[in-house]
């Protein structure tokens, strides 16, 4: 989503710490890359392809509750919700974006079991208590569903931090990292780095 380069190998620690590493470098991979890329390049007037208005609204306030607004905005100020509509519709396939509306439909039914409300219209309390219990597969949540979450969660974290603002607002930014240093003599740098080891 934002133009700046990232550092790949740290975007895929943070995100494996959340939803584990398969999940990981299934989000990092060239074509989500590439993805992400063109979401950012077509943000404006981009509409939803995947998600109905109900789902697409329920994803978006599952945004706000991860990464909720401070200082800087949150995940659904960015739009992370059409991130992922986007994302699964262009790199996942047929069974995981089936699989990520039925997360949408199985928190919306749970709310109006449990709270007597759609997920939208339950106060925030409700909402977080209901997503606590699919982040742990408790009734009437299965392991399946909390496995298909954790892709969505991933989906968040990523859409957030290469979104502009999450990369050059949230992250610390430096356009060159470290600074530029040139006409550096060798003799400060030391030996370079060699694959001795293979040898």
């Amino acid at each position: 989503m934002c133009e700046t380069k990232m550092n790949r190998r740290d975007l895929i620690k943070n995100l494996a710490t959340i939803c584990g590493v398969a999940v990981a470098n299934s989000m990092v991979s060239i074509p989500a890359l590439a993805s992400a890329k063109a979401f950012g390049e077509k943000q404006s007037g981009k509409s939803p392809t995947l998600f109905s208005g109900d789902n697409l609204a329920i994803l978006r306030q599952i945004c706000a509750l991860t990464i909720p607004p401070t200082d800087t905005p949150g995940a659904a100020e960015v739009n992370c919700h059409l991130f992922i509509d986007h994302q699964l519709s262009t790199v996942y396939s047929s069974e995981q974006q089936q699989s990520a509306i039925n997360v949408m439909s199985a928190i919306n039914l749970a709310s109006e079991e449990i709270n007597k409300q759609s997920f939208v219209n339950a106060d925030k309390t409700s909402q977080l208590a209901l997503l606590s219990m699919l982040e742990a597969s408790k009734a009437p949540f299965s392991e399946t569903l909390r496995s298909d979450f954790k892709t969505i969660k991933g989906l968040i974290v990523f859409g957030y931090y290469t979104s502009q603002i999450g990369a050059t607002k949230e992250l610390t930014y430096l356009a060159v990292p470290g600074g530029f240093k040139g006409s550096v003599p060798l003799t400060t740098v030391g030996s370079a780095f060699s694959s001795k080891a293979y040898y």
